[in-house]
């Protein structure tokens, strides 16, 4: 074993006296024991943070393919009801009907308030 010399307050040395007494254990042995169960429990913080960062880009890696298709096809689905949308109300306009732009939002006010009801299998 190696020797090192370590600088305490008062206090902290009769803390060790007073436990080195009820243990009938030298100071040396104690604060031995107390150094090695905080740096394994630090080694092991420090493990358990690594660990997590490894997992956490991992399934960062994974995802983001998906993230990025999900992303494409929302694109192309906002599109499509957009062209709908004004497909729908031209197609209204070219039939006579003078109020399409009032029959557009009537719909979509029916339409919002259809999202928001809950659906029975929430």
């Amino acid at each position: 074993m190696k020797k090192i010399t370590v600088k305490v307050s008062d206090e902290i040395y009769s803390l060790l006296l007073d436990l080195s007494a009820r243990r009938q254990e030298t100071v040396s042995s104690i604060v031995r024991k107390i150094l090695e169960k905080g740096l394994t429990q630090e080694a092991a913080e420090s493990g358990i943070d690594a660990v997590t960062e490894a997992v956490r880009k991992a399934m960062r890696d994974v995802l983001r393919p998906t993230e990025d298709r999900l992303a494409k096809l929302m694109a192309k689905a906002a599109v499509a009801a957009a062209t709908a949308m004004y497909m729908n109300v031209q197609t209204i306009a070219d039939l006579g009907k003078h109020n399409a732009v009032e029959i557009y939002n009537e719909a979509r006010v029916k339409a919002a308030a259809y999202l928001k009801e809950r659906d029975d299998n929430e």
